[in-house]
């Protein structure tokens, strides 16, 4: 149930694409100790966008999942601005992430709710 999107203003191909979206699944399953098999990724590049007055490389994130911890969202943080250093050499101070507890009714999955 966790969904992560990938805002950014770089250009990438499909390589790329490939690999931050794989990476970012994994992180998550593993920080939120949830199975991979229920976490989505998008990724949405080459969008323009401006922070600090600035068109340099940059980055918004959101996370959405049910039952979001407030304790992790720290090292989901760290992790997910390593990621995006390590694979897009944005750097930690061009990223955002906003963080979204959802509760379970509002949540829809196989025509049912979690």
């Amino acid at each position: 149930m966790p969904y992560l999107t990938i805002q950014t203003n770089l250009p990438l191909n499909k390589r790329a694409e490939r690999a931050i979206l794989k990476n970012a699944s994994m992180l998550v399953a593993e920080q939120l100790e949830k199975p991979e098999s229920f976490v989505m990724v998008a990724l949405t590049a080459d969008t323009p966008m401006l922070f600090a007055g600035s068109d340099e490389p940059v980055a918004f994130l959101e996370l959405k999942a049910v039952g979001l911890p407030a304790r992790k969202t720290k090292d989901l943080s760290e992790a997910l601005c390593q990621l995006l250093e390590g694979h897009l050499g944005i750097p930690r101070d061009r990223v955002y992430v906003k963080f979204i507890d959802v509760k379970g009714s509002m949540w829809g999955w196989k025509g049912d709710t979690f």
